[in-house]
C-alpha cells in the first residue's frame, strides 16, 4: 500500500497546483501560467508513470488469483477423490466386519461340533468300560473254554465272533472319534487362524481411513488459506483499481489544465492562423454519430455531456489539421484515447481524439489540411469514429460554428 499513500500526497498536490474541475469550463489559467507548461507535463508524465504501474500491479494480482484458484480448483477434486477412497474404505470395513461376524459363527459352531463329539465319544468310552469291566468281571474266556461251553460248534462261532466284533467296534470307535475330533479341532484352528487375519485386514482398513480424514481435514485447511489469499488479492485488486481511477481522473484534469494553458497562450498570439476559414477534419466522412451537449452515456466512462461531435469513419482515416497552428499536446489517455491538441492562435484550439496512430509531435507547427492522426477506437469508444472538438479561451464550444 506503500504506492497508494504515495499516490494521495502526489494526487493532493496535483489537485493543489492545477485545481479540480466541477464544470464543463476549463480553470482559468494567466498568461504567466500559460506561458510555461513544463510542470504540467511533468505532472502529466509521472501520472502516466503511476498509471502504468498499477496496470502492472492489477495484472499481477490478477495472474495471482487465476493461480491461487487454480490450486483451489486441483485441492478440490483432490479431496473428491479422498472422499471416495475413504467412503471406499468404509464399505470395505463393513464388508470385513460382516466376514468376521461370520467367522465367529464359524469357530462357535466348530466348538459346539468338537462338544457333541466330545459327548459321544464319553458315552462310548463309557459304555466300553462298562464292557470290559463286565468281562473282567466274569473272566475272559478263553478260546478252549468258549469250546467247551458252547453247546453246538455253530454256537462257537457265534460267541468267538461276537466277542471279536465287539473289540473291533471299540477300536474302530475309538480311531473314528480320534479322527472326527482332530478334523474338528483343526477346522477350528483353521476359522481362527482366517478371523484373525480378517481383524488385522479391518484394523488395517480403520487405520487407512482414518489417515485419509486426517488428509482430508489438511488439504480442506490448505483450500481455506488459499481462499484466504485469494480473498486478499482480490482486495489488492480493488484498491488498485480504485487508484488507477483516481489516477486517470487526475490525469484527464493536468490534459485539460494543458490545453486550457495553449489557449491561454494562443490568445496572447504564440499561434498563427485564426477562426475562420477551418476545414472538416475528417476527409473522408461527414457523417455525424453524436453532436455537441448533453446525452446517453454510450460506454462506461464517457460523458454524457459531449464537449465535441463525434464523425463515424473506417479506421485508418486520414484525420487532417482544421487549421494551422502548433501541435500542444499528442499523447494518449484512458479516456480519450491517442489524442491531439493544436493551437491555432486567438484562443482558439482543436482537439483530435480516439486516434488509432498520432504522426505528430509536441512543439510542431502543422499547415492547414496536412494529415496529423488516423482514426480509431482507442479510450472510451465504441468503434471506429474521430471525436473533433474546439476549444475557445478555455472552454469547449460547438464545433459545428466552426466547420460545417
Amino acid at each position: 500500500m506503500k504506492r497508494k499513500r504515495l499516490t494521495g500526497v502526489c494526487l493532493a498536490a496535483a489537485l493543489i497546483l492545477t485545481g479540480i474541475f466541477t464544470s464543463d469550463k476549463l480553470p482559468f489559467v494567466s498568461v504567466s501560467q500559460a506561458a510555461d507548461t513544463g510542470d504540467l507535463e511533468a505532472q502529466r508524465q509521472e501520472t502516466q508513470e503511476k498509471i502504468e504501474d498499477i496496470k502492472s500491479d492489477i495484472e499481477s494480482a490478477e495472474k495471482k488469483i487465476e493461480e491461487l484458484e487454480s490450486s483451489k480448483s486441483s485441492l478440490q477434486a483432490y479431496i473428491s477423490q479422498l472422499d471416495q477412497e475413504s467412503n471406499d474404505l468404509e464399505q470395505r470395513i463393513q464388508e470385513l466386519n460382516q466376514e468376521i461376524e461370520n467367522k465367529e459363527e464359524e469357530v462357535e459352531q466348530a466348538k459346539q461340533d468338537l462338544d457333541e463329539a466330545q459327548a459321544v465319544a464319553d458315552k462310548q468310552y463309557e459304555d466300553m468300560k462298562k464292557r470290559i469291566q463286565y468281562l473282567y468281571e466274569n473272566g475272559t474266556p478263553s478260546i478252549l473254554e468258549l469250546l467247551l461251553t458252547s453247546e453246538s460248534f455253530t454256537d462257537f462261532l457265534n460267541r468267538s465272533t461276537y466277542a471279536s466284533q465287539m473289540t473291533r467296534y471299540d477300536r474302530e470307535m475309538l480311531d473314528e472319534y480320534i479322527a472326527q475330533k482332530e478334523a474338528i479341532e483343526q477346522k477350528k484352528q483353521e476359522l481362527e487362524l482366517e478371523e484373525e487375519e480378517l481383524n488385522l485386514l479391518a484394523d488395517a482398513a480403520e487405520e487407512q481411513k482414518s489417515a485419509v480424514e486426517t488428509l482430508i481435514k489438511a488439504k480442506n485447511a490448505e483450500i481455506a488459506s488459499y481462499q484466504a489469499q485469494i480473498d486478499s488479492e482480490s482486495s489488492n485488486a480493488d484498491a488498485y483499481a480504485a487508484d488507477l481511477a483516481e489516477q486517470e481522473r487526475l490525469l484527464d484534469q493536468i490534459e485539460q489544465q494543458i490545453a486550457a494553458a495553449a489557449a491561454a497562450a494562443a490568445q496572447e498570439g504564440d499561434g498563427d492562423g485564426g477562426a475562420s476559414g477551418f476545414l472538416w477534419p475528417c476527409p473522408s466522412s461527414h457523417r455525424i454519430t453524436s453532436y455537441f451537449g448533453p446525452r446517453e452515456q454510450p460506454t462506461a466512462g464517457a460523458s454524457t455531456n459531449h464537449k465535441g461531435i463525434d464523425i463515424g469513419a473506417g479506421y485508418g482515416s486520414a484525420i487532417i489539421a482544421s487549421a494551422a497552428g502548433r501541435v500542444t499536446t499528442a499523447t494518449y489517455s484512458s479516456s480519450a484515447g491517442n489524442y491531439v491538441v493544436i493551437s491555432h492562435g486567438n484562443g482558439i484550439s482543436t482537439v483530435y481524439m480516439h486516434c488509432s496512430a498520432l504522426y505528430v509531435s509536441v512543439g510542431q507547427t502543422v499547415a492547414q489540411g496536412e494529415t496529423i492522426a488516423a482514426v480509431g477506437s482507442t479510450g472510451y469508444s465504441t468503434g471506429n469514429h474521430l471525436h473533433f472538438g474546439v476549444i475557445k479561451n478555455g472552454t469547449y464550444v460547438n464545433p459545428l460554428g466552426y466547420v460545417s
